[in-house]
């Protein structure tokens, strides 16, 4: 089996498993149904057998009943009772034609030879003696004959104990058949599981021993490869051991695709040893060697045998590259030295610059600073001005209110003039009346003239007042005037405020701007202060590195020469003519 195909060998393990499973499904269908076939002829002849009897024993019950119902209607004697003594016996027929159906059937279900005896031995005694005494209590029933009733009713209940007795003998018998039948099914079930559970580890015992033999027909080659090739990963060692080689060469002369694939392996490797020793004269800095090629196809050979042409070319380039990066360096040092010169002149001018912007940076600060406490002053005057317009305006506010109040007052006193008028007359007539009255008339022409004098000075008063609210009215007049005017100049000054105001936050913000773009300005000539420092820092660093690079640079150069070259790579050169060389 060694030298089968693999496909082969695991169709071989799967036809096995296949025909053990058959084998040992073939017996559990059959046990099924053999035990399928023993339930139902145990239904079939034993259960409905019990059913068909256990009928006819239930139906014997109901019969014997209806049976006793004879005595009662017996004891009537008139035609109701006859009538019932007829349906009883039409009702005790149908039910012998139910008791005859069920014992038929049972009959053809049960073949057993005891049970057959008892059963012909019962049926005879219920054809014989119980069908005829039913007649005779019918009979003795309908010519109510009670006493011969009751003699029927007792010799068939003796008879009707008989058949019952023999009745269930028979399902006795039927039920131990059942049981006998039942212990045999299960006896042949248990051997049939015993049976298939040895099948079944027969089964598995041979699968799993097939199982290991196939699988070490095909693990143990692949195990052996694998660990050489795992060794050879993980240590780099491809040499072969010879436990190794013997291994793998009993592994080779399989014919299967195992040993085709470790002759394929085997030739692999030493390809690769191959490759190794060539890879081994080429770490000797020997670049002469030459990489055989296999085929077309192959990767590795064409790959050695280009690296090895590209580092001959490589090596060739960088020696003449070395003696370039040589000359160049030196030129390189010398104009680093003179930007290093001029950087450092640059850096003392700009400096000089930065110092003389700060200072009028801060000038134009002090200004902007200035400016901004002026715009503040300016401002406190404005809302100053504001303040007293606004109170100017109240003003001429109160004093048209008094002007207002002094007219409402003017004719008040008006009124008051015009009442001390018509009192005075009311007291002219009053004397006038008093004159008529004669001596009876004395005391009112005295209270006349009292009110005559009071009306006098009430007019007087009145006049005087008027006088005084005037000219309070056209003094009021000239103040409000005088306010109005007052008022219309604060309003000028507020509006020459606001305006001065306006400049003054523009000049303000104009030098705030001013002094942001001169720090700007400082910021740029300081950042180009640092960059030139920089630069003066990356010259001095540049012509350090172009002498270290010249140095490196024959130092590669020695380093080179320790490299076998193919003689058609190799180029020579001009020391002396290559001072001259510009790197561009």
């Amino acid at each position: 089996m060694k030298n089968l195909k693999v496909s082969t060998k695991l169709m071989v393990g799967f036809l096995i498993c296949i025909i053990l499973t058959c084998i040992v499904g073939g017996a559990g269908v059959n046990g099924l149904l053999s035990a399928e076939k023993t339930n139902s002829e145990m239904y079939e002849e034993k259960t409905v057998s019990l059913l068909y009897m256990s009928k006819v024993l239930e139906t014997m019950q109901e019969l014997q009943g209806k049976a006793r119902n004879y005595a009662l209607y017996a004891l009537s004697g008139d035609d109701t009772g006859k009538d019932s003594i007829h349906n009883t016996h039409n009702e005790i027929k149908e039910c012998m034609n139910t008791i005859n159906e069920n014992l038929e059937k049972f009959h053809e279900l049960v073949n057993e030879q005891d049970i057959q005896q008892v059963f012909h031995e019962a049926n005879e005694l219920m054809i014989n003696d119980y069908e005829p005494y039913l007649e005779t209590l019918y009979e003795s029933a309908l010519i109510g004959d009670f006493t011969g009733v009751i003699h029927g009713l007792e010799t068939i209940r003796l008879t009707f104990g008989t058949i019952v007795s023999d009745f269930n003998s028979c399902m006795e018998f039927v039920v131990e058949d059942a049981e006998q039948a039942n212990a045999a099914n299960k006896d042949m079930t248990n051997k049939m599981l015993i049976g298939i559970v040895a099948a079944i580890i027969i089964s598995i015992i041979v699968s799993r021993t097939l199982a290991y033999y196939i699988s070490g027909l095909i693990n143990k080659p692949i195990i052996a490869l694998s660990s050489f090739l795992r060794k050879a990963g993980s240590t780099g060692d491809i040499i072969i051991t010879p436990e190794e080689e013997k291994s793998l060469n009993d592994f080779m002369n399989r014919k299967d695709e195992i040993g085709q694939m470790m002759k394929d392996c085997g030739a692999f490797i030493n390809h690769v040893s191959e490759m190794a020793k060539d890879l081994e004269i080429i770490a000797n800095n020997d670049l002469t060697a030459d990489i055989e090629i296999l085929s077309d196809v192959d990767v590795i050979g064409k790959s050695l045998n280009k690296m090895v042409g590209s580092l001959n070319n490589t090596f060739c380039k960088i020696q003449k590259s070395s003696v370039q990066v040589s000359v160049g360096s030196k030129q390189i040092a010398d104009d680093t030295l003179i930007l290093a010169k001029g950087s450092t002149e640059q850096s003392a001018a700009i400096q000089e610059l930065s110092s003389s912007i700060s200072e009028i940076t801060d000038k134009t600060r002090e200004n902007a600073v200035i400016a901004e406490k002026t715009a503040k002053l300016s401002d406190t005057i404005k809302e100053n001005a504001e303040k007293g317009s606004k109170q100017m305006d109240e003003m001429i506010t109160a004093v048209k209110e008094i002007n207002d109040a002094s007219q409402s007052i003017s004719k008040i006193i008006k009124t008051i003039d015009d009442i001390a008028f018509q009192t005075n007359i009311l007291a002219l007539n009053a004397a006038v009346e008093a004159a008529r009255a004669g001596q009876h008339g004395k005391g009112f022409a005295v209270v006349a003239e009292e009110v005559r004098n009071l009306a006098s000075k009430s007019a007087e008063a009145a006049k005087d007042t008027g006088s005084i609210i005037q000219n309070s009215m056209e003094k009021a007049e000239l103040g409000s005037k005088i306010a109005g005017e007052t008022a219309e100049s604060l309003s000028k000054i507020v509006s020459g405020i606001n305006e001065s105001s306006v400049l003054i936050a523009e000049i303000a913000n104009a030098s705030e701007l001013q002094s942001q773009g001169i720090s700007q300005i400082n910021i740029s000539i300081e950042q180009i202060a640092q960059f030139i420092q920089q630069t003066n820092a990356a010259a001095d660093e540049s012509a350090s590195a172009s002498e270290e690079m010249s140095e490196q640079s024959d130092l590669l150069q020695q380093t080179i020469a320790q490299f076998k070259i193919k003689e058609n790579e190799k180029i020579s050169f001009n020391m002396t003519s290559s001072k001259n060389y510009i790197i561009n």
